[in-house]
């Protein structure tokens, strides 16, 4: 009886060492590779994803903002991107691999996985114009010149401003800018939001100096260089032209242009626009805007060893029989000048005039101040209309004096000889080389006659 309860007692312990073996081996098989004894009880997850963001933008899933998502088992995440002011959805980066499309993304995640969701910086193009031929901006502290063409990230800061400038002939003087039509002043901060036109707005400047002769082929020194006229001289910022005229123009042995005077066409009250003497042979004009100068010139014969000029708007024709000057009058009025030389003593003139009702000799031979001269003058007036006049005039260089006779009129004449006056004078050199202006006054369009002898 003791040998059979000995005998199941044994059983007993092989049967629980077998179930505990099984039990092990069924832990061993079902425990996770490096899992702990601690946690063989534990449920561990099948899969997880997370969730990553380049650019500048958010991401939603499952309409949270939860970035790490893992499950024992397979799940969906539905995801929507959301750029930044400034920024656009590109795509989507899905282990790796790129994705283009919406900004909703559903995706079922059956194993371990990474989602990218990718964003880019707008970028908009900026156009620069100008108004000028001149255009240079200065962009950032980098110039460029209109027209042109940038690409700049949204919301980024440019600095913008206007460069003057000048070429040759004009001047550009900034004004301002006009983005997309609309003025925005001067310089500029310009915050990219989006494509812009950018115009520069420059005022254009230049100043012209017209030069023109009643002299065929006239050259005169603009500034030491010879220039013909007409002339058109264009610069881009107001100046000053000196101009010399030379003192004659020789066309053949008798005749040449001389005695020119530099005049200006100026707005005078109550006149408008008149030509106005600057000066006598040379001049400064200033030029800011359009000027016109004119260099007027006489013409001129040599008569009796005395230059005979004359005022174009009182004579349409002349000619030189030996001593004496031959002329046709324009209208009622004959003026002619003498340019003597240098160490003339005498000069005696006769005049011959058909219908004439006057004759007037004046000689400037001291100057009193500015255009103020000491003169003497000889005259004779036809009394009850006009004869055919001839008188003979003596003028004296020291002491001055001026004499006239008449020789025959068919008429009483008024004579007045060799009388003192002062006044202006606005033409020639006085005694340095003009005697005088000598006018005759016609009653009708006739001929002329003047005989000029010099004395030394």
């Amino acid at each position: 009886m003791r040998r059979r309860r000995g005998y199941g007692h044994w059983l007993v312990a092989l049967a629980m060492i077998a179930f505990l073996a099984l039990l092990l081996f069924f832990i061993l098989m079902v425990m996770p590779k490096g899992g702990s004894p601690l946690l063989w009880g534990a449920r561990q997850p099948l899969v997880a994803a997370s969730i990553e963001v380049e650019g500048r933008g958010s991401v939603s899933a499952n309409g949270t903002l939860l970035r790490s998502w893992n499950s024992t088992k397979p799940f969906a995440l539905v995801l929507e991107a959301r750029p930044e002011k400034c920024w656009a959805f590109k795509g989507w980066l899905v282990n790796g691999s790129f994705r283009s499309g919406e900004a909703n993304l559903t995706l079922t995640v059956r194993g371990n996985t990474t989602v990218k969701a990718v964003f880019e910086r707008l970028r908009y193009r900026l156009t620069f114009a100008s108004n000028a031929s001149w255009g240079l901006v200065a962009v950032n502290g980098s110039v460029v010149e209109a027209p042109y063409e940038l690409e700049a990230p949204c919301g980024s800061l440019l600095y913008l401003t206007l460069l003057a400038g000048s070429n040759g002939t004009h001047g550009f003087v900034p004004l301002g800018f006009l983005v997309n039509g609309s003025s925005a002043g001067k310089p500029l901060e310009l915050r990219v939001y989006g494509s812009a036109s950018v115009t520069a707005l420059y005022r254009v400047e230049t100043h012209v100096l017209y030069i023109e002769s009643n002299a065929p082929g006239a050259r005169v020194l603009v500034d030491g260089v010879e220039t013909p006229l007409p002339a058109r001289i264009q610069r881009p910022r107001p100046f000053t032209a000196y101009i010399q005229a030379p003192p004659f123009i020789q066309v053949n042995d008798t005749f040449a242009w001389g005695s020119p005077e530099i005049q200006e066409l100026r707005y005078r009250w109550g006149l408008g626009y008149v030509w106005v003497t600057v000066a006598a042979g040379s001049a400064s004009v200033r030029v800011n805007g359009t000027a016109r100068v004119r260099v007027l010139y006489r013409p001129t014969h040599r008569v009796g060893g005395a230059l005979v000029t004359w005022d174009p708007g009182y004579s349409s024709y002349q000619k030189v029989e030996g001593n004496t000057l031959v002329s046709t009058p324009k209208g009622h009025i004959y003026v002619f000048f003498l340019i003597l030389p240098e160490n003339w003593r005498t000069v005696k003139l006769r005049l011959e005039g058909k219908d004439v009702d006057a004759i007037d000799a004046h000689y400037p031979y001291s100057q009193l101040g500015g255009d103020l001269y000491a003169k003497r003058e000889a005259s004779a007036y036809v009394q009850g209309g006009t004869c055919d006049l001839v008188a003979e005039l003596v003028i004296v260089r020291n002491p001055p004096a001026a004499h006239i006779r008449v020789v025959s009129c068919g008429r009483e004449v008024s004579v007045y000889d060799d009388y003192y006056v002062s006044g202006p004078w606005n033409y020639g050199e006085g005694t340095k080389q003009y005697l005088g202006r000598f006018i005759a006054i016609a009653g009708g369009a006739y001929e002329v006659r003047v005989y000029v002898e010099v004395g030394g």
